[in-house]
């Protein structure tokens, strides 16, 4: 039996959260938006419902143009706890399933339901009764996408959103490759499509017409390889938890500054909320300013072991300090970057104490 792969998106899932705790909210615009703080309007834009999106506003944009474009939506500050929590519910239903689930984003999972099916046509109703159940147990509408691997149930569920349903069983993917765009391959953005288009791939199934080198010298092996993978439909990468890479925050200054003390405690809490999300000791460390044009100037350090977040903090403000000799202009925003994890190792595995 082939691989069966469950993709399930949460539809604009921090407006969506608002809207179930605040019902008065649907059918209106709703942003969700991260307030800087420097200003009543500072930030940017999060998320938007659909009447939102209708109106023009996209994730991203500044929360002064969203306002521009959309005077009568709603607009809210971000919750972060309450929208983990809300996936955290998610991702436990999903795992009643299957214990093959990997968490690509806070609102985005794929499962491998494959062990617990006896066929495709079982998996679509396993996947059907999944949706209804989420549904039932949270208030959360999801698209959901069912194929025989996670690419092609992320096509078949961004194919049907918000709150669609779409399976490609084995029987149908021969069709899928031959209609898809290449521009709608997930991982395909617009400069790796300009760069395909040159060569005359337009859909899915021209990358096996065309010489695998040239694609390659293209677009790299790696996205070439894998773009013929999907044409000749043997792309087979399993579903897995994924484990952070890295872990990323990013401060705004109360006002652009060259105060140290100042980046000191900007650094400081910066550090507590990344060390908070890391699975266990950085052993690299990257400092990013954003200067007051909007230039980004970043360093970063490589360590022969991981460390705790006292000496980070120290790490950091040595780049600092080594920026704003180098440089005169004050710093808007403050960041750092942890990468290349290691496990941290306490006494308590050494010690008996039966």
């Amino acid at each position: 039996m082939c691989l069966i792969v469950v993709f399930v998106d949460v539809d604009y899932f921090f407006a969506q959260v608002e809207e179930i705790l605040n019902p008065s909210l649907r059918g209106k615009p709703v942003v969700v938006c991260v307030f800087s703080g420097r200003t009543a309007d500072s930030g940017a834009v999060a998320t938007a419902n659909y009447e939102a999106r209708r109106l023009g506003v996209k994730a991203g944009i500044p929360i002064v143009r969203a306002k521009e474009i959309a005077p009568s939506a709603v607009f809210l500050p971000m919750r972060k706890g309450v929208y983990e929590e809300y996936s955290k519910k998610v991702m436990v239903i999903l795992r009643t399933v299957s214990p093959r689930v990997e968490v690509a984003s806070i609102d985005e999972a794929y499962i491998d339901i494959s062990s617990a099916v006896p066929s495709f046509e079982e998996g679509i109703k396993l996947a059907m009764k999944l949706k209804e159940r989420i549904k039932e147990e949270t208030g959360l509408n999801v698209t959901v996408g069912v194929s025989v691997n996670k690419v092609f149930a992320k096509v078949a569920a961004e194919s049907v959103k918000p709150n669609g349903f779409r399976a490609i069983g084995p029987d149908q993917v021969e069709g899928l490759i031959r209609e898809l765009d290449i521009k709608e391959v997930p991982g395909v953005g617009p400069v790796l499509t300009s760069k395909l288009e040159s060569l005359g791939i337009r859909k899915l199934i021209d990358i096996r017409s065309t010489d695998v080198s040239h694609v390659s010298a293209a677009i790299g092996r790696a996205k070439a390889y894998y773009l013929l993978q999907l044409a000749n439909n043997t792309y087979s990468v399993p579903v897995e938890e994924r484990q952070k890479k890295s872990v990323a925050r990013v401060l705004t200054l109360k006002t652009n500054s060259r105060n140290l003390d100042e980046m000191r405690r900007a650094v400081r809490k910066a550090l507590e909320d990344a060390y908070g999300k890391a699975e266990g000791l950085p052993t690299r460390i990257g400092v990013m300013a954003i200067m007051e044009d909007l230039d980004m100037i970043s360093r970063e350090r490589s360590l022969s072991h991981g460390v705790p977040m006292d000496v980070a903090t120290s790490i950091c403000m040595e780049m600092i300090e080594e920026i704003l000799r180098k440089d005169n202009r004050r710093v808007r925003r403050i960041g750092v970057r942890l990468s290349r994890f290691v496990k941290s190792k306490g006494l308590d595995q050494f010690l008996d104490l039966k």
